[in-house]
């Protein structure tokens, strides 16, 4: 082939002149049909073709034949220029030229499109029973979803079974699923949670093939079975709206109302008495409280009362030993023998114009049964042969014996101090002693005591020890254990004959 422009042959592939760079004409029928032939070469592989001629082009345009070594004139210069200036600018033109080639050749490689009636269309959905029983599950399940969910929206809570949607609901025919099986409703209302079931076509619980939706996979499982529902709902309109139509009539809502009003005035009146009934239970309780508190109170009062009673009772009964206990005794004899257990022979006489007693026989005082620790003080006069007294006298069988012998005493030794236990009516004889028969100890004094002169005789009880002063003096101490406590008193046999005057006792700690 040969360039129409210059003439230089070309090889049968060229688009351009590799002299010149003039495109040539088009190629033969069989290299341009482009998707009809079986060698087309790719949109890539040709770009890169005509890349590669046009630089081949360039190469034959920029190498004109060499000029003769003989040096050019001047006047030569000139259209050297030109033919390079002109170079240039062939250069760009054939630069644009084959980027718009290159986006034209892009185009016609794309492949027609083919007419509408070619196009893929989508398969038309399936049909058949079990397609159609699992259409018929998914739109009544739907249908359930859109109702729960306008109930919860308009009652602020989830219903506690299907029927509270609608009376719809009550034909068991509009919740069953496709299989023929009750689609079921599981409600937790403390939790606000749910599950629509439908068994599947085995009609058992908890297999492979149950249709479950929660109120957390609701959105989710609505929209990936879109398709499905929507076919459902087109085909059965009037069972959906009943479905979805959340709620009574005017009229029973209307009764509903009044029903729910009344049930609230009921429940107001029912918490107003269970109120009014708590209050008075809190008042009785309290009352109760009260009354119990009170009588607790009452109760440790009258103890209190009881126990100071008893308290007082008990320092009485103490003050009152005290006292009989305690020896507080004085008598002149100015009142006879008033305080005295005295036998007949006991008499009051005058001496020195003073009050005295005269002894014949065992006379006690009256009081003194308790007495323990005392101090006993009286003058004494040995009228003839001695003079007795006696200390801690349980009765006239049992006491402490005592007689002051005078220097003309007889029966006893003179001048001395005899004591006896007298226990039992019996002399309880210890010392055996020949002048002085059943005594327990004599005791001899430093002294004379004179028949008509008067004695000042203390004697000290305490514990079991009996200390005898005599006008000052201390003139014995003797211990024994008989006897702890008793009467004071005076005695004097029929041989023997005593006067006492100023008789006193006081206690001794």
């Amino acid at each position: 082939m040969q360039c129409f422009q210059c003439g230089a042959e070309q090889s049968d592939g060229s688009v351009f002149c590799t002299k010149c760079g003039v495109r040539l004409g088009k190629a033969s029928q069989s290299t341009t049909e482009g998707p009809q032939a079986g060698d087309k070469t790719s949109s890539r592989e040709q770009e890169e073709k005509i890349l590669r001629e046009l630089k081949e082009a360039l190469k034959g345009v920029q190498k004109p034949d060499a000029p003769s070594p003989i040096s050019e004139s001047p006047s030569t210069l000139t259209p050297k220029k030109v033919w390079i200036a002109g170079g240039f600018l062939i250069l760009i033109i054939l630069l644009i030229l084959a980027l718009a080639l290159m986006q034209k050749s892009r185009k016609e490689e794309l492949p027609p499109s083919p007419p509408a009636e070619s196009l893929i269309q989508p398969p038309p959905p399936p049909s058949g029973p079990e397609t159609d029983a699992m259409r018929t599950t998914i739109g009544k399940i739907a249908a359930i979803l859109e109702a729960i969910n306008q109930y919860s929206k308009a009652k602020k809570s989830l219903p506690g079974a299907l029927t509270n949607l609608n009376r719809g609901y009550s034909e068991v025919a509009n919740i069953q699923d496709g299989w023929g099986q009750n689609i079921l409703y599981l409600v937790d209302l403390t939790n606000k949670t749910y599950v629509v079931r439908s068994m599947g076509p085995d009609g058992k619980r908890e297999t492979p093939d149950d249709i479950a939706v929660t109120n957390e996979t609701a959105e989710a499982w609505l929209k990936d079975n879109e398709q499905g529902i929507s076919e459902w709902i087109v085909a059965n309109p009037n069972l959906y709206a009943q479905l979805i139509a959340v709620g009574p009539s005017a009229a029973e809502l209307k009764k509903l109302q009044a029903a729910r009003k009344a049930e609230e005035e009921a429940k107001k009146k029912q918490e107003a008495e269970a109120n009014e009934a708590a209050q008075r239970q809190q008042e009785e309780e309290q009352r109760r409280l009260e009354t119990a508190r009170l009588e607790q109170e009452k109760q440790r009062q009258a103890e209190a009362k009881r126990h100071e009673e008893e308290l007082r009772e008990a320092r009485a009964r103490e003050e009152a030993l005290r006292r009989a206990q305690a020896v507080e005794f004085r008598d002149n004899f100015t009142e006879g023998l008033v305080q005295w257990d005295a036998p007949s022979s006991w008499e009051i006489v005058k001496d020195r114009e003073l009050s005295a007693l005269r002894v014949q026989g065992l006379g006690l005082l009256k009081k003194g049964e308790n007495w323990d620790n005392y101090k006993m003080e009286f003058e004494v006069k040995v009228n003839k042969e001695s003079a007795g007294w006696v200390v801690r006298a349980k009765n006239s069988s049992n006491f402490y014996l005592f007689k002051l012998g005078s220097e003309k005493a007889k029966a006893i030794p003179k001048n001395s101090l005899v004591k006896y236990i007298f226990s039992d009516g019996k002399y309880l004889n210890s010392l055996k002693q020949e002048d002085a028969p059943g005594a327990a100890g004599v005791t001899s004094l430093p002294f004379k005591v004179k028949n008509k002169e008067f004695y000042k005789v203390v004697v000290v009880v305490k514990g079991n020890t009996i200390t005898h002063y005599i006008n000052g003096i201390e003139v014995d101490s003797w211990s024994d254990n008989t006897f702890d406590r008793g009467r004071f008193g005076f005695n004097a046999s029929i041989i023997e004959m005593a006067t006492i005057r100023s008789v006193s006792a006081q206690s001794v700690h």
